[in-house]
């Protein structure tokens, strides 16, 4: 989810106060890979087992978006240390 779009029924909304949450960025290059372990782990352990799940589907679209999002997040952050 981009975090200007946060929902209320979306994962961080759900967290207990105490409970612990980890947090993964687009311009971590294995994001994505583990988005789609966790999709697959999901799948084994029974918890998403409908093949057009909704969780998983937007799941597997965060890992794509971030997939495609990087090339641009490592220049912004070139730009922004002073690295032209």
């Amino acid at each position: 989810m981009i975090k200007t779009e946060e929902l209320e029924k979306g994962c961080m909304a759900k967290a207990l106060p105490e409970e612990m949450t980890f947090v993964l960025l687009a311009r971590d290059p294995a994001a994505p890979a583990t988005i789609r372990f966790w999709m697959k782990e999901r799948n084994r352990l029974g918890r998403n087992t409908e093949p057009l799940d909704e969780q998983l589907a937007e799941a597997e679209m965060c890992a794509l978006y971030m997939d495609s999002q990087r090339p641009q997040i490592k220049e912004a952050l070139r730009r922004k240390e002073g690295k032209e």
